[in-house]
């Protein structure tokens, strides 16, 4: 407020003081004259100056007083709200800076799909001026098909009050889009939704490649692995021919030990083969009931306990995470015997949950623990847990031997949180 402004507000109090004042001095002096006609003129002017001043302090201190403290108070709303337009145009600023900066394309729009904001860098990928999108919305500028994907991926924005994301190709590019809620914090719901477009063309070519690759030498792989497994099955059937032809013990010790050796090849030509498929596959969500069931009908164990814990248990992990529990359970078949008493359960714990594996075979020793899972440790081709530590990792889970030697086997596989869920 100017100061003209401010002696502008005064003008009416300092009318109501004078006329006041007026009111007051001649009501006193007629006053002073009916109760006293003998008092003398100027000391009756003397008692009416006093006393009329004395009001006149009274009258105008309090409007005075309330006025100043009302302009101070719009001074500071005006220091307030100027304070925060400063810090808004800041923000702002920095706001617009940032995006414009960035090499994605950033867009918002309201719930309607209406343009509110757009950076230079999707106005450049759309070859269009600012003012073309003024007023309007996704569907003046893409096909029929591409607006109900948008559309339904800002109704799921909406709905969830949370980020969406999903890919999409457009003009032989491809590009990763994030659809993130703006939302009012007085009414805690979603006023408009801000879209965040990269162009990851250049990934989903080097992911078609690699796959293209990866195919190549799984192909490869195989055809060698397929033809080295028939050679050593007909070398091995010749060895076993020859050693019962043979009538001297010394040539019968080592054509067995050369049959041990192919043995040993065949396992390892096996175990490359599963090895090269891990991680080749997406990570999948598997009930741990089924997937324990499958590898037991496998190895044909009479009976496995699954705890009620397991029923609706599902873990997601790498699609060879069978093989887990197979070589978990030809291990006790292998050290228990043909008729183990082996118990899964599954217990929670903060941050984690633990898949418990129990059987009553001879267990490991203390330092034994860590070493069963290293490549080539145990007394046969040592590749089993050193497989299944590597299928459980690709997702992120651990796994470790906790039993009692002498009162079995326990192992603990850890599965971080996320990475279960109950069904």
């Amino acid at each position: 407020m100017s100061r003209t402004n401010e002696h502008k507000a005064l003008y009416p109090v300092l009318a109501v003081v004078f006329l006041s004042m007026l009111v007051i001095m001649f009501l006193f002096e007629l006053t002073k004259q009916v109760l006293n006609p003998a008092i003398s003129i100027w000391t009756s002017h003397a008692i009416t100056i006093v006393v009329t001043s004395i009001m006149a302090v009274i009258i105008v201190y309090f409007p005075l007083r309330s006025s100043y403290r009302e302009q101070q108070k719009t001074k500071e709303a005006l220091r307030l709200q100027k304070e925060a337009e400063e810090n808004l145009r800041t923000s702002e600023m920095q706001y617009r800076s940032f995006v414009e900066s960035v090499e994605d394309s950033i867009y918002t729009v309201d719930c309607d799909t209406r343009y509110l904001l757009i950076n230079a860098r999707h106005l450049a990928r759309r070859g269009l001026s600012p003012q073309a999108y003024v007023g309007k919305k996704y569907e003046d500028f893409h096909s029929p098909a591409e607006t109900r994907v948008f559309e339904e991926e800002i109704k799921k924005v909406i709905a969830t009050t949370g980020p969406v994301q999903d890919e999409y190709e457009q003009d032989g590019r491809y590009f990763l889009r994030k659809l993130n809620p703006v939302i009012d914090p007085v009414k805690n719901e979603v006023v408009a939704v801000t879209v965040i477009s990269a162009d990851i063309t250049g990934q989903k070519r080097a992911e078609r490649n690699l796959a293209t690759i990866n195919r190549k030498l799984t192909l490869m792989n195989d055809i060698t692995s397929h033809d080295m497994l028939n050679q050593l099955t007909a070398v091995h059937s010749l060895l076993s021919l020859a050693g019962e032809q043979s009538a001297e013990p010394l040539t019968k010790k080592y054509l067995f030990k050369s049959e041990s050796a192919i043995d040993t090849i065949h396992a390892q030509i096996l175990f490359s083969r599963d090895y090269q498929t891990i991680g080749v596959g997406s990570p999948q969500w598997q009930n741990i009931s089924r997937t324990i069931q499958q590898a037991v009908t496998q190895l044909k164990i009479p009976s496995v306990t699954l705890d009620e814990t397991c029923n609706d248990l599902e873990i997601y992990a790498d699609p060879l995470f069978e093989k887990v529990f197979y070589n978990i359970l030809e291990n006790a078949v292998r050290y228990a015997g043909q008729d183990p008493e082996i118990r899964f359960s599954a217990q929670e714990e903060p941050g984690r949950l633990l898949l418990i594996y129990e059987d009553n075979g001879p267990g490991v020793t203390e330092e034994n623990k860590e070493k069963i899972f290293m490549r080539g440790f145990g007394k046969n081709t040592g590749l089993g847990l050193f497989l299944l530590r590597e299928i459980l990792a690709m997702t992120g889970i651990s796994i470790r031997e906790n039993g009692t030697a002498g009162k079995g086997c326990r192992f603990e596989i850890a599965v971080p949180r996320g990475a279960y869920r109950h069904r």
